[in-house]
Formats: C-alpha cells, structure tokens, sequence
C-alpha cells in the first residue's frame, strides 16, 4: 500500500477539469486543503481522505466545499468528463430540492416546540401531517431523480453516487466533530 498526496487543487485539475479558486486579493481567508489517495500495492485506490481547515466568510467556506464534494463525487463515482457534463446540472438540481425539503422540516419541527400551547387537536395534527408529508416528498425525489441518473449513468455508478453521498456526509461530521 503507498499513499498519493496531492493538491486540493491539483486533484480538481486533473479529474474534474476545474480549478478552485485562488486566494483574491483583499480576502482575509485562508484555506488549508490536502486531498490523499490511498492505493494498493498494484495501483488500485483503495480509499482516500481529504483534510480542511477554512478561515473566512461563510460563502467561502461553503463555496469551498462544494468544490471539494465536487472533487470527492467525481473521483468515487469515477465520472468521465461526458458524464460529469450532463450529471452535474441534475445532481445540482436535485441537492436544491433536497436542501429545500430538509428546511421545511425544520420549520415544522420548530412549530413542534409550540404545539403542548396548542388548544386544536386538529392544529396538531395538521402540523404533523405536513411534517410527515415532507418524507413522503422525499421518497417521490429520490424516485424522480433515480431516474434521472440513471439515464445519465450506468447502474454502478449511480449506486456509487448514493454511497459517496454517506461517505461525503460521515467525512464532514468527523470533521466537524474534531473542531
């Protein structure tokens, strides 16, 4: 087993095509980023990690991780530049959705903390109704957009794309977790 160490940077050159952006003049952020390639013996990758320490504004901070996911997707799915073309407009497409989805049930369960003062039982329900309807939206989203990818990918990688996406979200809450 050997280990590959390269460039955030780097790495989004050679696999996805795109290059992060450099430190602009006037911004006070600073970004650490180191992305690790392990490989077998015989070449083979056989996991990979990527490290980050941001300082700056919260829109460089997310706009930097969206380059790494980026990086992180193309490389465990193993998109070709053809497929990263078409899927990442619909990949993008469906996170908004998601995203979307996931802020409506927040702001159920914020109503939550209101309903003991509640006196309408059908009030309660009503809410619960809607938090409950939103996975309901959910499933219909994943089934939509399975279809989209899958006209876009072969079987593996959209079920890689659906691993990588656990994998994504572990990695940030470790990292966050060490903070």
């Amino acid at each position: 087993m050997y280990y590959t160490k390269i460039s955030l940077a780097a790495f989004l050159l050679v696999v996805s095509t795109a290059l992060l952006p450099a430190q602009s003049p006037g911004n006070n952020m600073r970004i650490d980023t180191s992305y690790t390639i392990i490989r077998d013996a015989h070449g083979n990758v056989i996991g990979e990690s990527f490290e980050v320490r941001m300082e700056g504004s919260f829109e460089s901070r997310r706009d930097r991780l969206k380059s790494q996911k980026i990086a992180f997707f193309s490389n465990n799915i193993g998109l070709t530049s053809q497929e990263a073309e078409r899927f990442w407009p619909v990949y993008n497409e469906y996170t908004d959705k998601f995203e979307n989805l996931k802020m409506k049930q927040r702001e159920v369960l914020k109503q939550f903390a209101a309903f003991e003062s509640m006196e309408n039982e059908k009030d309660v329900k009503a809410m619960l109704d809607t938090y409950l309807g939103t996975y309901a939206e959910e499933n219909a989203l994943l089934q939509e957009y399975y279809k989209k990818f899958s006209a876009i990918l072969p079987p593996k990688k959209v079920a890689r794309l659906y691993q990588t996406e656990e994998q994504f979200k572990q990695i940030l809450l470790r990292s966050i977790r060490g903070r």
